[in-house]
């Protein structure tokens, strides 16, 4: 029944829009929506978490200018929007701006805009998400998880004590400190992570 109805509520949008641009030549629509609720999964009920159930999200543009049809694996954050809907919209972006446009990618130029993706929760929880891997650590708690989504995209086997993956959780690890650092993080302003 949700999907349903958002589907009626998605095409009162689409037919309003059609009233001023019938062909809707001249608009873009972007769907997308807040992350989701963990909902047992995990043994969790809320948001925060890094498992994909909860920070995976619909992201999906349609218009004239924007491919029909096709589908794209690309990591991006939500306020890569911004620039996005600047560059459709033919208005510069202010050098301040911290985001990247994904028209590159929505027209087969990049396959990415980021080659890792950074994720945080307060005091508890960092992560880093590259290609096929995910590697979440629990400051509070020095804990470690490491996760490949190719073959286990529900996350179920913890590959953070598994020698075969040791090279990749280190590079992961210093990649996520690393950007961690350069972006101001408290918990790694200093060298507090000794794992």
């Amino acid at each position: 029944r949700v999907i349903s109805y958002m589907d009626q509520q998605v095409g009162r949008i689409v037919a309003a829009l059609k009233q001023t641009d019938p062909e809707l030549k001249n608009t873009i629509i972007i769907f997308t929506s807040d992350h989701g609720l963990a909902l047992g999964s995990h043994g969790l009920m809320g948001k925060q978490n890094m498992y994909e159930h909860t920070i995976g999200i619909p992201l999906i543009f349609a218009g004239n200018t924007i491919p029909r049809g096709e589908k794209r694996s690309a990591q991006c954050y939500l306020r890569d929007l911004y620039p996005t809907v600047c560059e459709l919209a033919g208005v510069e972006v202010l050098p301040a701006v911290e985001a990247t446009s994904l028209m590159p990618v929505l027209r087969n130029e990049l396959l990415e805009v980021y080659p890792f993706i950074i994720g945080y929760f307060h005091n508890q929880q960092r992560m880093i998400r590259m290609q096929n891997w995910k590697f979440i650590y629990y400051p509070e708690v020095q804990r470690e998880q490491l996760f490949h989504l190719g073959s286990d995209p529900f996350e179920m086997h913890d590959l953070a004590s598994s020698k075969r993956a040791t090279n990749v959780k280190n590079q992961l690890r210093e990649e996520m400190i690393v950007w961690l650092q350069n972006h101001g993080d408290p918990l790694f302003s200093g060298t507090n992570f000794d794992k």
